[in-house]
C-alpha cells in the first residue's frame, strides 16, 4: 500500500483525537492558518448542536475536465457542533460542520449523494511565562474545490479526504526574543483511483522561527522551513528549503497584520531544482463582536494538479466579511482569486489559469432556536486548457435549529 494511503486512517484518527484530548485554519502548501496561531476564542461556550435541512439549484454540478455541464436541483440535511473552552492558561475551540445532498448529475461520481464535512480544532496552552504551545488541525471529507486551501483540484470532480495539523512550541528566550519550533503534516486522498493516481500525497514541513518584539504591538521575524512532499503514485516528490522574513503588527485592539516573504528552493526528484519567490500575508479585523474581516494572500509553488507539468506557481488571495446587522439578522460575503502558472514539462508548452469564486449570504433568527438562511455562490474558472474552463452559479436555502 502506498505510504500516504497506509498512514491516512491512523493519522486522521490521531489528529481528531489530539484535537479532542488536548482540550479556520493553520501554514501548509495552501492558505491554511496564515496568521493563525492556536485559538482566538475569548470565552467558554457550552456544546451547541445544530441540525437542519437545505435545498438549492446548481447550474453546473459537474465541472470535471471535459465533463458535460449538468444543471440540477438538490436537497439534503446538515448538522453542526460548536464548543469552546477558555481558562487562564488554555484556549480550545472545536467546530464541526456536515452537509449531505442528493442530486442528479448525469451519473458518475457526483450523482446521488455527496458530502462536505469539516472538523477543525484550534488550541493554545501556556505552560509557564516562557513556554507555550499551539496546535491547529483540520480534517475534511468533501467534494467542493476550496480556492483558499489550495490542496484539492480546482474542479468539482470527486470526493476527497484532506487533513492538516500544525503543532508549534513557543519559547521566550528573553523578554523580547522568542523561538518558535513547528511541524506540520498535510495529506490528500481521493476516492476515485483516476484522480488519486495524480493527486494523492503527504507533505511534511519543519520550521524554526525567531521573533523579536520591538514593542507590545510590533514584532519582526526570521524563519527557515524544510518541506518534504511524497506522492503515492505520481513521480512528483520534492524537497524544499525556505528562507523567510517578516513582521507582525497589532493596530489597536481591532486589527492584526502579518507579513512574511522570501524565497523557496525546491528540488524535484524528476526534474531538478529551482528558486521561486514566496510570500504570505493576512489581516484580521474585528470590531465590537459584530464585524469580522479576514484577508489572506499567498504566492509560491503548489502541489495540486501538477501532473503533466514541471511545476505550478500560484498566487491566491481572498477576503471574507461577516456582519451582524441586528440581533436577528446577519450577513456575510467574500471573494477568492487564484492565478496559476504551469511550467511545461520538457518541450511541452505551459499554461496559465485564473479562477474567481464569490459568495454572499443572509441569516435570520426566526425564533430563538430556529434560523433561516439564503446563499449564493459564483465561480468562474478560465484555463489555457479549454477542457478545464467552467462557470457555475449556485443558490441555497436552509433552515437550522440549535440546541
Amino acid at each position: 500500500m502506498p505510504a500516504a494511503r497506509s498512514l491516512l486512517f491512523p493519522l486522521t484518527a490521531v489528529v481528531a483525537l489530539w484535537a479532542v484530548a488536548s482540550a479556520p485554519d493553520a501554514v501548509g502548501q495552501g492558505l491554511m492558518g496564515i496568521g493563525r496561531e492556536g485559538s482566538r476564542v475569548t470565552q467558554s461556550l457550552p456544546v451547541k448542536v445544530g441540525v437542519g435541512a437545505w435545498a438549492g439549484y446548481d447550474t453546473n454540478a459537474n465541472t470535471s475536465a471535459g465533463g458535460a455541464r449538468e444543471e440540477t436541483a438538490f436537497y439534503g440535511g446538515r448538522a453542526s457542533l460548536r464548543y469552546a473552552y477558555v481558562t487562564g492558561r488554555t484556549r480550545f475551540d472545536l467546530r464541526f460542520h456536515f452537509t449531505g445532498l442528493r442530486q442528479d448529475a448525469g451519473g458518475g461520481s457526483l450523482d446521488d449523494m455527496i458530502y462536505n464535512t469539516r472538523l477543525r480544532a484550534d488550541l493554545g496552552h501556556r505552560f509557564s511565562q516562557r513556554v507555550s504551545m499551539t496546535n491547529n488541525a483540520l480534517v475534511s471529507w468533501e467534494v467542493e474545490p476550496d480556492f483558499m486551501v489550495a490542496a484539492s483540484t480546482a474542479l468539482r470532480d470527486d470526493q476527497y479526504l484532506y487533513f492538516y495539523d500544525r503543532a508549534a512550541l513557543w519559547l521566550s528566550l528573553t523578554n523580547r526574543l522568542t523561538a518558535v519550533s513547528a511541524y506540520s503534516i498535510e495529506g490528500v486522498n481521493y476516492e476515485s483511483g483516476r484522480v488519486a493516481a495524480t493527486e494523492d500525497r503527504l507533505a511534511h514541513t519543519f520550521s524554526q522561527q525567531l521573533r523579536y518584539a520591538w514593542s507590545s504591538r510590533s514584532s519582526s521575524k526570521a524563519e527557515y522551513r524544510y518541506g518534504i512532499v511524497d506522492y503515492d503514485t505520481a513521480p512528483l516528490d520534492s524537497n524544499s528549503h525556505y528562507l523567510l522574513a517578516g513582521v507582525d503588527h497589532q493596530f489597536g485592539d481591532a486589527a492584526l497584520l502579518t507579513l512574511l516573504g522570501g524565497a523557496e528552493y525546491r528540488k524535484y526528484d524528476l526534474t531538478g531544482g529551482k528558486w521561486k519567490p514566496y510570500a504570505e500575508a493576512s489581516l484580521l479585523y474585528e470590531v465590537g463582536g459584530a464585524t469580522t474581516l479576514r484577508w489572506l494572500a499567498r504566492a509560491g509553488l503548489e502541489n495540486n494538479e501538477v501532473a503533466g507539468f514541471e511545476s505550478r506557481y500560484g498566487i491566491r488571495t481572498g477576503v471574507n466579511l461577516s456582519h451582524r446587522i441586528t440581533d436577528r439578522l446577519a450577513a456575510s460575503a467574500g471573494v477568492a482569486y487564484v492565478y496559476a502558472d504551469f511550467d511545461g514539462l520538457g518541450s511541452a508548452p505551459g499554461i496559465t489559469e485564473n479562477g474567481v469564486q464569490g459568495h454572499a449570504g443572509l441569516s435570520y433568527a426566526l425564533l430563538p432556536n430556529l434560523d433561516i438562511s439564503a446563499g449564493y455562490q459564483f465561480t468562474n474558472y478560465d484555463s489555457g486548457d479549454a477542457d478545464r474552463d467552467y462557470v457555475r452559479h449556485r443558490a441555497t436555502f436552509a433552515a437550522t435549529t440549535t440546541f
